[in-house]
């Protein structure tokens, strides 16, 4: 596996690296912790392990000190990307890491000759919605009704894409 890491990160600045199936655990115990369980979005180990074993689905893992604090689950079919499931450790938020893990997720789709990158993101999720824009995003659709919460009411998806040649 490739590893695109930097030799010592800072305190601020993750290091990077490439991860598969075994890295399942840690990611769905982050993104359990990360997301509001009204909205049912974070994905269990198992769902993240038989994505990751299809073999066209890799992790950005972003670590400080060996401990996860962000990663992206992406899917590529051709010559597009999708980014289907991304968290930053709440003791990481507004410190930059997100910009930065939407930087490596381009890094990594390019890498793979992806031409075209996209996301949806429940609407009204307004951190995520600033950080897909200032990234370079640009809202492509609506799907109605795409999520159901825990109560059972509806909450439409937003859905971006962006060119990353």
């Amino acid at each position: 596996m490739s590893v695109l890491q930097s030799p010592q990160p800072d305190p601020i600045r993750p290091g990077w690296t490439l991860g598969g199936h075994e890295a399942g655990a840690a990611v769905a115990a982050l993104a359990a912790r990360a997301f509001d369980p009204h909205f049912r979005e974070a994905w269990t180990e198992y769902q993240i392990i038989d994505l990751l074993r299809a073999g066209n689905a890799w992790l950005d893992l972003g670590h400080v000190d060996g401990v996860l604090v962000a990663f992206a689950l992406n899917r590529q079919v051709l010559d597009e990307v999708e980014l289907l499931l991304c968290a930053v450790s709440a003791d990481w938020r507004g410190r930059g890491v997100g910009s930065r893990m939407m930087e490596q997720v381009r890094k990594s789709a390019l890498s793979r000759g992806a031409r075209r990158l996209f996301l949806e993101v429940r609407d009204g999720n307004e951190a995520a919605l600033g950080l897909y824009r200032t990234a370079g995003f640009n809202i492509e659709g609506r799907r109605p009704a795409y999520y159901k919460t825990l109560a059972g009411d509806s909450i439409d998806a937003i859905t971006f894409a962006m060119r990353v040649e």
